[in-house]
């Protein structure tokens, strides 16, 4: 086998992407075009919005993702992956839909509360996908790229609402509202075109289906691969096992000291990456800026473009290098910096909001940019990635599930009390949130475990003790993925 993929594989990466791309952008469309939309006077025009009502427009959408929460596994668990995403993209078409068409409060509330279901049955379905079906060797870079697309959706909804602006009528807000199904759209094309993920077929004793994908698309249709052959029997030996402990349901999160260790931690990464002070600036970036003294809306509207274009290259970058540091230090310098981040945009807030000082204006949109260098880097990849990492199979779908259930929850929260926390005090706030970062610091360095170069089966050593498999070589050796992230290879064989 050679080192490199042959066209066959690396064609079924890059639809990979795509549909990640697609069902991603879903979600990072919605806080961006919310952001948009409190710029834009139509929006705020037509339904006479009060403190609350702007509060409950945004935050319903953490309330529908919590909502889903219930039943976000059980689509992907019993139809496969590929359904989960199908059922997604239509939940969000329909959300829309409703949404664009709003005659009044009620009906925005209801489409958004849809759009928000959608929200979870993708991210439970989506990035299990990508991770379940990615070669191993590429397995942590393409999952942590379906996180950084998420502001893919962004900058869409960002030049959407800045040319809707000049719309006199509802339009300029229905236009953007309406367009959220295009990345719903997309991602639905190319489904039956990919292959199912190998990890569900093979849980559903459909093996002979599991190593032919295998075969095609990692070991470049070589049947006799060493490394589709040992992929396949981690798989199999693994999920064997899985079989006999538990079975894919909500209860089996909790029923061994080792699963709520894995549960434990997927709540805290849902609750940490909603509540390190990014959601203030994600979908409330225009009371942040009139804060900071920058009240124009053309140039709102532009810096809400240039932010969600500085969080994709920012969170690509880290995606890319995701396996060069190790899962614990970058958690733990990434909020380091968030944190401190905070305290200076409290200093910032505190001696110049509404004194007119056009440096310090500058300042503090200077600071916003620098606060999303160290979450996009870190936290957009890793809130998707490590999750994924610490579940195990059975777990997977419900965990993920609790996963933005957990998250959004923390969102609702947040969203729905950050307008009236700004009102009280901006630069206080900035302060709770910074020291609130700390604490996250505390929590990483005594519970997250490495789990850095190790395929999905591998990991469950970390949290078992014991390995699931035998063999006397591993994934990570044939293809070369080491822990000091050196180039990687692939045996010849």
């Amino acid at each position: 086998m050679s080192e490199k993929l042959n066209r066959t594989g690396m064609l079924m990466m890059g639809m990979i992407c795509f549909v990640a791309t697609a069902n991603s952008a879903t979600q990072g469309y919605d806080s961006s075009m919310m952001n948009g939309l409190q710029i834009i006077p139509a929006y705020e025009d037509y339904f006479h919005l009060s403190t609350a009502l702007l509060a409950l427009n945004v935050a319903i959408v953490s309330l529908g993702s919590v909502v889903a929460m219930a039943f976000g596994g059980y689509v992907p668990d019993k139809y496969g992956r590929k359904w989960g995403m199908a059922s997604t993209a239509i939940c969000a078409i329909i959300g829309a839909t409703i949404q664009g068409a709003a005659v009044h409060e009620a009906m925005f509330i209801i489409g958004r509360f849809i759009v928000g279901m959608s929200i979870t049955l993708g991210s439970v379905a989506g990035p299990a996908y990508v991770s379940e079906v990615s070669h191993p060797k590429y397995r942590a870079q393409l999952t942590s790229l379906y996180g950084a697309f998420w502001y893919v959706g962004g900058i869409l909804a960002a030049v959407i609402t800045f040319g809707s602006q000049y719309m006199t009528s509802t339009w300029a807000w229905r236009l953007p509202s309406l367009l959220q199904f295009v990345p719903s759209i997309l991602c639905i094309i190319p489904l039956p075109f990919i292959p199912e993920s190998p990890r569900w077929l093979v849980y559903q004793d459909r093996h002979d289906e599991a190593r032919a994908m295998l075969v095609k698309y990692h070991g470049n249709g070589d049947p006799d691969s060493t490394l589709v052959a040992l992929e396949y029997e981690e798989i199999r030996q693994t999920l064997e096992f899985e079989k006999t402990v538990q079975k894919t349901e909500f209860k089996s999160l909790v029923v061994t000291k080792a699963n709520r260790w894995r549960t434990g931690i997927t709540v805290a990464v849902a609750v940490f990456c909603q509540l390190s002070g990014n959601n203030t600036i994600t979908y409330y970036l225009g009371t942040v800026l009139d804060t900071a003294g920058v009240t124009n809306e053309n140039t709102q509207l532009a810096i809400n473009i240039g932010l969600s274009c500085w969080n994709l290259c920012c969170a690509v970058f880290g995606s890319l290098y995701v396996d060069r540091a190790g899962r614990r230090a970058s958690f733990l310098v990434s909020t380091t910096g968030l944190g401190l981040t905070l305290i200076i945009m409290a200093v910032l807030t505190k001696l110049y909001a509404g004194s007119g000082n056009d440096a310090a204006s500058a300042a503090i949109v200077f600071m916003i940019f620098f606060f999303y260098s160290f979450y996009s880097v870190v936290w957009t990849p890793l809130s998707y990635l490590y999750p994924i990492e610490v579940l195990s199979y059975s777990l997977r779908a419900n965990g993920l599930s609790l996963f933005n259930g957990a998250c959004y929850l923390a969102a609702f929260f947040n969203t729905y009390v950050i307008p009236y926390a700004m009102a009280w005090s901006g630069w206080g706030f900035y302060l709770i949130s910074a020291f609130w970062c700390f604490g996250e610091c505390a929590v990483i360095f005594f519970y997250f475990p490495e789990t850095r170069s190790m395929t999905l089966e591998q990991i469950d050593v970390v949290f078992d003790g014991e390995k699931h498999f035998e063999s006397d070589l591993t994934v990570t050796e044939v293809v070369g993925v080491t822990l000091g992230g050196e180039k990687g290879f692939v045996q010849e064989v």
